[in-house]
């Protein structure tokens, strides 16, 4: 990556910031300010790539020329019925319930920004990378056990993969870093045209 090119990260999650320094990515953490929610009503793909795009840009309005800001999404569809991150213990345990013996699906988008020397804002890059996963069967019990760990805050399906969540599925579909929420494999083929 060229020296002048700063490269931000807009996001606040601890898990895809360490999926940045393990592929080496030096970059800034600089979270949206903005509420992505307020994008709204599309379907589950569109809907990740919009909010994705929201964040960077959100991001890149705060930024100097020449940073290159990644925006990076997760929205989750069952159905075709996309859901948002539960708030409370029961709502997670619910969401659970609904999901087990079925397959969901993640819909992971990214977004690279550029702030040109200029000053002007232009979306370089942006793809949605679509995760079928296959949760199994479980008890009420087990369900409840499992939100007790508090895995499930601050997490669209109420299941942290790189912890027990791990435990829940018979099949997943894509990726670690794409079920994270960072596809990293586009992610540095996208960087790969700013080095």
């Amino acid at each position: 990556m060229s020296k002048s090119k700063r490269i931000v990260l807009a996001s606040t999650s601890p898990f895809r910031k360490k999926l940045m320094d393990e592929a080496g990515i030096a970059c800034d953490v600089a979270p949206a300010l903005g509420d992505e929610k307020s994008v709204a009503g599309l379907p589950p793909t569109e809907l990740a790539a919009k909010r994705a795009e929201f964040k960077a840009l959100d991001v890149a309005r705060r930024s100097e020329a020449g940073a290159l800001i990644i925006g990076a999404d997760q929205v989750l569809s069952l159905d075709g019925i996309s859901f948002d991150k539960a708030e409370t213990e029961s709502e997670a345990i619910q969401r659970l319930l609904e999901f087990q013996g079925r397959t969901h699906f993640l819909h992971s988008g990214i977004c690279l920004v550029e702030v040109r020397p200029d000053g002007g804002i232009a979306t370089v890059f942006e793809t949605v990378v679509n995760i079928q996963m296959v949760m199994g069967p479980m008890s009420v019990d087990a369900v409840k056990k499992y939100v007790a760990t508090g895995e499930w805050q601050g997490c669209v399906g109420c299941y942290r993969i790189e912890g027990e969540g791990r435990n829940l599925f018979t099949e997943v579909g894509g990726d670690h870093s794409s079920v994270i929420g960072l596809p990293m494999v586009e992610l540095k083929k996208a960087l790969s045209l700013f080095q």
